[in-house]
């Protein structure tokens, strides 16, 4: 039985919010005008902003529910995923670890939630995530041969590529990143990136690799322990989440192709918010003062201390301090 709700999507789609008229529809899928209607409507209920004008017909405008046929639609690239969107989950990296452990994967999976009940950051640290405003996803890619992972690269890359999709709808925000995993906007964090490694019960030899992206579009009412260090990319957005996930899936699977060789690490410094300036370090029990000097080929951050150089990788850092503008994140 053919899906009319999601053929006169993709048609809607198709028109590039130029208007299409309900006879038109009406005549390419073989149903009857009021067929369209109630599927427009339906569509509409839905969360899809669509506008009818006399004479005209319907024009799609955007989107206020995740949708895989609209992200699928706004993609430019051809690299192959599978998409799954929920209006609700505790946390879409902890779903991929469960769904990562329960199937073996043989293609990018892509989890995509528009709220989170219990959206979590490195070392369990909570991540704001209201409904209707931010971006919560996760990517989970396969790895068929036991292979050396670079978490460093990965989590840096992600954070370039994450930056590189945002620019374009965003101009006017100046973003930076915090070593390792914080995009930041206005002096607060607006994002984060979480990469996780779960091995398949079925298959002892594969692998997978979980990166988890959480956005505060324009979200609002942050707690009182964060609202110091946590914010929005803007106050108001009128711009279709889909086409920003689609296009951070276009931009990551471009970068992680090519991860190991550390391409990005140029454009990583400079988008930096610590680099030359004084950071305090804290791994465990131990503490560490000095200025973030640069990051290696493996994306760990060298800072110049009293003592001498020191090479920190992500994996042992507690919590990376800005002691000059008072960010903690």
């Amino acid at each position: 039985m053919a899906d009319h709700q999601s053929q006169i999507l993709r048609a809607l789609l198709e028109m590039d919010n130029r208007y299409i008229s309900g006879h038109e529809l009406a005549r390419h899928f073989n149903i009857s005008r009021l067929a369209v209607y109630n599927n427009i409507q339906k569509l509409k209920q839905k969360g899809h902003l669509i506008e009818t004008k006399k004479g005209l017909g319907y024009s799609y405008q955007k989107s206020k529910c995740f949708d895989a046929q609209v992200i699928d639609h706004y993609r430019v690239t051809t690299y192959p995923v599978r998409m799954h969107v929920f209006d609700r989950l505790t946390s879409t990296n902890d779903y991929a670890k469960q769904y990562g452990t329960e199937k073996t994967v043989y293609k990018p999976q892509i989890f995509v939630a528009d709220t989170q009940t219990k959206g979590r950051g490195r070392l369990g640290r909570r991540f704001y995530s209201p409904a209707k405003t931010g971006i919560y996803m996760s990517l989970l890619i396969p790895i068929q041969t036991r292979q050396t992972l670079h978490s460093g690269l990965i989590t840096t890359g992600t954070a370039v590529c994450v930056v590189r999709s945002l620019q374009p709808f965003f101009p006017q925000v100046d973003f930076r990143v915090k070593w390792v995993n914080d995009i930041l906007a206005h002096d607060k964090k607006c994002g984060g990136i979480l990469t996780e490694t779960t091995a398949s019960l079925e298959d002892g030899s594969h692998e997978n690799v979980i990166v988890g992206i959480g956005l505060n579009v324009d979200s609002d009412d942050f707690p009182d322990p964060i609202k110091h260090k946590a914010g929005a990319i803007v106050a108001h957005s009128q711009i279709d989440r889909n086409k920003i996930v689609a296009k951070i899936i276009d931009n990551f699977f471009y970068m992680y192709q090519t991860y190991q060789t550390g391409n990005f690490l140029s454009e990583y410094a400079q988008l930096s918010d610590i680099l030359g300036r004084k950071i305090r370090v804290e791994m465990g029990s131990r503490v560490y003062l000095g200025i973030a000097d640069h990051f290696d080929n493996e994306g760990a951050l060298v800072m110049n201390t009293d003592s001498g150089q020191l090479t920190v990788s992500s994996g042992e850092v507690t919590k990376v301090y800005l002691p000059e503008n008072g960010y903690t994140g």
